[in-house]
């Protein structure tokens, strides 16, 4: 698939889309018809229970960003104090390719817990709890995905809690695998 990509600061920018203008952070302007989001949304397993008007809503608050292979996306090392609210939200990959890591207490070994692909998501953890990231992410390719923040959601699912109910499922299953992963290392 040939993309026509411009660097941005953090990330990469969809020039026809966004006309070639360069943008940091998931900040990015909404890309693709609202159709083609709540297809895509509606088809992950987190949101496939949810039904056709709420996947709108969430549709409606997600934007595309693109980040280049090597950026770390989600990072629990930010020595800087850099404040992670700016990326507080939930990726779900459309296109390309993550890694996610855990370092060691020490910081001298890094785990690779996952490899994330289409469809797969990551910040679902910082968005139920609004705490800093967990485990780090780093882009393997060149990724796009949708970002849907933090307040949307919780917007969202003021109004409509049948989301939280629909996304236990999707959530149990990261924790039974997680407990799996777990016991395989002992």
């Amino acid at each position: 698939m040939d993309r026509d990509y411009k660097w941005g600061s953090s990330m990469l920018v969809d020039s026809p889309a966004n006309k070639g203008v360069a943008l940091a952070g998931p900040s990015a302007e909404p890309a693709g018809s609202l159709g083609e989001k709540i297809n895509f949304l509606g088809k992950t397993e987190l949101f496939k229970e949810l039904p056709q008007e709420v996947l709108r809503q969430l549709a409606e608050e997600t934007r595309m960003v693109y980040h280049p292979k090597g950026f770390r996306i989600r990072n629990t090392e930010r020595a800087d104090g850099e404040d992670t609210t700016l990326i507080d939200g939930l990726y779900v990959i459309k296109f390309g390719a993550a890694k996610v890591t855990k370092a060691s207490e020490f910081g001298d070994a890094e785990a690779v817990v996952a490899i994330l692909g289409n469809g797969n998501w990551f910040g679902e953890i910082g968005l139920i709890d609004g705490l800093p990231p967990s485990a780090n992410v780093t882009a393997m390719s060149p990724m796009e995905s949708f970002f849907l923040p933090r307040e949307s959601f919780w917007n969202a699912l003021n109004e409509n809690p049948k989301i939280a109910v629909a996304m236990l499922p999707a959530l149990g299953n990261m924790v039974r695998m997680a407990d799996q992963w777990i016991s395989q290392l002992l």
